[in-house]
C-alpha cells in the first residue's frame, strides 16, 4: 500500500471553508470520511448542498432517543424474542445471548445508519474511551456506555470526560470500584492523563513526561476513591468512607493545584485542572485529525492546523460541533492529495461493501434474522482486525495510534485473503445468515441503472468508478475495467448484450449471462487496491 503516502507540503494548509456546491466528487469525500460507505442515493443528495448545509446536516443530533437492543435468542429465559432486556437486571447465565445481541445490535446501527455524523463519531469516542465486552462482561454496563457514546457524539468534551469517569462501564473495565482510601488502584488515573485527556508527551525521566508525572497519576488516584458501582440499577454511587478526604497537591506542570476534601465532586475538579492546559485540547484535536484526514503529522500540520484548531477548540469551551465543522470544512479536508490516502478499516469495508453495493438486508421483520445478517458482517470485521465491543486494549486500535505505519497495519499477510472473502460472498456468492433462510444474493442490475446510459460501456464503467473509488482512473484502468467486463470484445458488444437483455427481460439465460458479467466487473474493482482507499 505504498500509493497511500502523500506528500502534505505540497497540499493545501488551510482551515478556510471551501464554497459553492459540493458536487459529487466532494460529497462522496466528505460522506465516506463521516459514514461507512456512502450510497450513490447519499451522494446525491448532499452533492448540491454547500458545506455549511452539509455539515448542518452531518452534525445533526438524532431526534430519536436511542433504541436498545433486542433479545434474539429463546435459551434466554428471561427475555422473550424481540423484547430488550437493557431494564433487566443482569443475569451471567446469559452472557453470551446478551453480548450478541449488543455486538449486532451496535453493527445494524452502523448498517442502517442515517446520513450523519453520529455513527462515526460513536465509533471514533469508542476508540477513545475504550472499554472492552471481555472485561466488562455486564452487557447492561455496555449498553450504558454505549448511550454516554451517543449522548456526547459532539457535545461537550469536558463534560463528557467528567460523565466517562463515573460511567458504570469505565469503573468495572479500568477497576475504579477497587480504588479506595488506603490501598488506592491507580489504572482510571493513568489511562485519564495518558490517553483520555492531555497524553503524555516526550519523557523526561524514569515515569515523568512533559505533561504529567508519577506523582500526579497517585495524587489522581487518591481524587478517585470512594466510587462504586450498582448492578441491579446499572449505575454508579459515591461513598464517603471509601473516598481519600485528604489534600491531593500536583506536581509543578500543573502549578502545584491542590484540591481540598470536596467528596464527590472532586473528580470534577480533577478534570478542571487538567483541561486547563492547553496540550489537553491539542491531544484531542490529533487524535480527530488521524480519524479524519490522515495520520502523518508534521510540524507544518502542526502550526497551520493541530495549533489554530485547538485554540478554537478552548475558545469554545471543549464543544466538539464547531471543532468538527471547521476541520470538516476546510480546504485542507478537501485537498485533493488527501483523498484515497487512507486505507479503509475493517468495518469500513464490509459495512461500506454491503451498503454501497446496494447488497439486500434480510425481508420482513423477523429481527433474529437481521441480526445473525449483521453477525456475518461482525464476523468478518473481526476476522479483519477489527472486532466491534472490543479494542485489544485500553489504547484502542493500533491503527491510530502505532507509528510508522498506523492504518497501514490494517493490511497484512492475515487481512488480504480475509478482505478477498469478503468481496466474493457480497459479489458472487451470496450471504446466508443462517441455514435454516435462504441465501441473499448482490442485484448487480441496481448499480448498473445509476448510470445514465448503462448500455454504453463508457458510461457504465466511470459511473462504477465515481462510486467506489476515491480518485478518477487512468486511461489505463479503464482500458483495464473494460477488458474485465467485455473480455476483450469491441465496445459496442456491450451494448448489444445489455440491449438483449433489455429487449427479453424474461429470457432467463440471457439475464444471467448480464449479471454474471457485471458481477465480474465489481469482484475485480472491489478487490483492486483502489477500493481498499477512502
Amino acid at each position: 500500500m505504498e500509493n497511500t503516502e502523500v506528500h502534505l507540503k505540497s497540499g493545501v494548509l488551510s482551515l478556510t471553508p471551501i464554497t459553492g456546491e459540493l458536487g459529487f466528487a466532494k460529497a462522496k469525500h466528505l460522506l465516506n470520511r463521516c459514514m461507512f460507505g456512502a450510497r450513490q442515493s447519499e451522494i446525491e443528495f448532499m452533492q448540491n448542498k454547500t458545506i455549511d448545509e452539509a455539515l448542518d446536516f452531518l452534525l445533526q443530533h438524532p431526534s430519536e432517543p436511542l433504541s436498545p437492543p433486542i433479545g434474539v435468542k429463546s435459551d434466554d429465559e428471561e427475555v422473550p424474542v424481540g423484547e430488550t432486556w437493557v431494564n433487566t437486571k443482569y443475569n451471567w447465565r446469559y452472557k453470551s445471548q446478551r453480548r450478541y445481541s449488543y455486538n449486532n445490535w451496535w453493527i445494524g446501527r452502523l448498517h442502517k445508519q442515517d446520513v450523519s455524523l453520529q455513527e462515526k463519531m460513536v465509533l471514533f469516542w469508542h476508540n477513545h474511551f475504550v472499554i472492552e465486552n471481555d472485561v466488562v462482561r455486564n452487557t447492561n454496563y455496555n449498553y450504558r456506555y454505549n448511550v454516554l457514546l451517543n449522548e456526547y457524539a459532539f457535545g461537550n468534551f469536558k463534560t463528557f470526560a467528567q460523565e466517562m469517569t463515573v460511567n458504570v462501564g469505565m469503573l468495572e473495565y479500568l477497576d475504579g470500584v477497587d480504588n479506595k482510601v488506603g490501598a488506592p488502584n491507580e489504572n482510571y488515573a493513568r489511562e485519564l492523563f495518558e490517553l483520555f485527556t492531555i497524553g503524555k508527551g516526550p519523557l523526561i525521566e524514569e515515569g515523568n513526561y512533559t505533561n504529567y508525572t508519577e506523582h500526579d497519576i497517585r495524587e489522581a488516584a487518591k481524587v478517585l476513591t470512594g466510587w462504586k458501582t450498582n448492578s441491579n440499577s446499572d449505575t454508579s454511587y459515591y461513598t464517603s468512607s471509601r473516598h481519600d478526604k485528604s489534600q491531593k497537591t500536583f506536581s509543578y506542570i500543573f502549578e502545584n493545584y491542590t484540591i481540598t476534601n470536596k467528596e464527590e465532586e472532586e473528580y470534577k475538579q480533577l478534570i478542571d485542572m487538567i483541561f486547563l492546559k492547553k496540550e489537553t485540547a491539542r491531544h484531542i484535536v490529533r487524535k480527530l485529525y488521524r480519524w479524519f484526514i490522515y495520520y502523518r503529522i508534521d510540524e507544518e500540520i502542526e502550526q497551520n492546523i493541530i495549533e489554530p484548531l485547538a485554540t478554537l477548540f478552548i475558545d469554545n469551551k471543549f464543544e466538539i460541533k464547531p471543532l468538527l465543522k471547521t476541520l470538516l470544512s476546510s480546504q485542507h479536508f478537501f485537498d485533493e492529495n488527501l483523498r484515497g490516502c487512507m486505507i479503509k478499516n475493517p468495518l469500513e469495508f464490509t459495512i461500506g461493501i454491503i451498503r454501497q453495493l446496494e447488497f439486500p438486508s434480510p425481508a420482513g421483520d423477523d429481527v433474529a434474522e437481521h441480526y445473525r445478517f449483521w453477525n456475518v458482517i461482525n464476523y468478518r470485521s473481526a476476522n479483519l482486525g477489527m472486532e466491534l465491543a472490543d479494542p485489544p486494549d485500553v489504547a484502542g486500535w493500533q491503527a491510530w495510534y502505532l507509528a510508522p505505519n498506523y492504518n497501514q497495519l490494517w493490511i497484512n499477510t492475515a487481512s488480504i485473503p480475509n478482505r478477498a472473502k469478503v468481496v466474493t460472498y457480497a459479489v458472487l456468492w451470496g450471504i446466508r445468515p443462517h441455514s435454516e433462510y435462504d441465501k441473499l444474493y448482490l442485484d448487480p442490475f441496481k448499480l448498473a441503472y445509476f448510470a445514465n446510459n448503462p448500455s454504453d460501456i463508457n458510461d457504465l464503467i466511470p459511473t462504477f468508478v465515481k462510486l467506489l473509488f476515491p480518485k478518477p482512473a487512468t486511461d489505463d484502468l479503464l482500458d483495464e475495467l473494460k477488458e474485465t467486463l467485455n473480455q476483450g470484445l469491441p465496445d459496442f458488444e456491450w451494448t448489444v448484450e445489455w440491449n438483449r437483455y433489455v429487449n427479453n427481460p424474461d429470457d432467463a439465460n440471457q439475464k444471467k449471462a448480464v449479471a454474471n458479467n457485471l458481477k465480474r466487473l465489481l469482484f475485480k474493482m472491489c478487490s483492486m487496491a483502489e477500493y481498499q482507499l477512502i
